[in-house]
């Protein structure tokens, strides 16, 4: 069955066999509850099936690729299959794994969702483009990695070739997991203000501290000299829990 490929969808298929065993191998267990985002023509979901998941849910926005996967699927009882933009998705069921070639235009906004979920997946295995899983990955705090780490310790583990896709993208990706961490650095009552505490710093990052925290009383035990990127993550949450007294 054939499709056309709709540019507003982001859609880049990854078609090489040894990257997408790769990818799978990265699933610890069998029969978990998986969440697969944008499966596309299900060239993963193949390969995911083999480590029997209870529950495998697939989110998919494109009609056209439902039609497929579900005459692909349709005697797959542990399948459920979902047109929808996990944007607007509303994701109640409890997940041990979250996976997904994700689109590049969202990545950063599926992963602001995730964290915000009552129940946390206890892993996420995501390719994302190579410069922004590098800005996950570093060293320095920035808006974004500022966020994750609150809830998931992140790891790269390979870099995929864009010659990997159909059609080629202009650029190269990184396969990153995400393993839940023992406990949360953020409250989830607190996570939206915090979102709006840490944006706001990291949005003058050029400023110092002081500049952008001149209306709070911290006393002399930060050195507000510096700027946020220069910050750790318990500091950064320690001077957002100050500023809420």
């Amino acid at each position: 069955m054939s499709f056309v490929l709709k540019k507003r969808f982001s859609q880049n298929f990854l078609i090489d066999n040894n990257i997408l065993s790769k990818i799978t191998n990265l699933i610890d267990l069998d029969k978990l509850n998986i969440l697969e985002i944008g499966p596309g023509d299900g060239r993963l979901t193949e390969k995911i099936l083999s480590r029997r998941p209870k529950l495998l849910t697939l989110i998919e926005i494109d009609k056209n690729l439902v039609s497929i996967l579900s005459e692909k699927y349709s005697y797959k009882k542990n399948i459920e299959l979902i047109n929808e933009d996990i944007m607007k998705f509303n994701i109640k069921k409890k997940y041990e794994l979250i996976i997904s070639n994700l689109p590049y235009n969202i990545s950063s906004q599926i992963l602001v969702k995730i964290c915000l979920l009552e129940n946390l997946p206890d892993k996420l295995i995501f390719m994302f483009q190579k410069e922004f899983a590098q800005r996950l990955l570093d060293k320095n705090l920035n808006s974004i990695n500022s966020l994750i780490r609150c809830f998931y310790n992140v790891k790269l583990n390979f870099n995929v070739s864009k010659n990997c896709f159909r059609p080629i993208p202009k650029v190269n990706s990184s396969v990153l997991t995400f393993n839940k961490i023992d406990r949360k650095l953020i409250d989830t009552e607190d996570i939206n203000e915090f979102i709006i505490f840490k944006r706001k710093l990291f949005s003058h990052k050029r400023k110092t501290l002081k500049k952008l925290l001149k209306n709070y009383d911290l006393g002399q035990k930060y050195d507000l000299s510096q700027r946020v990127e220069n910050l750790d993550l318990q500091q950064l949450i320690e001077l957002y829990r100050k500023t809420k007294i």
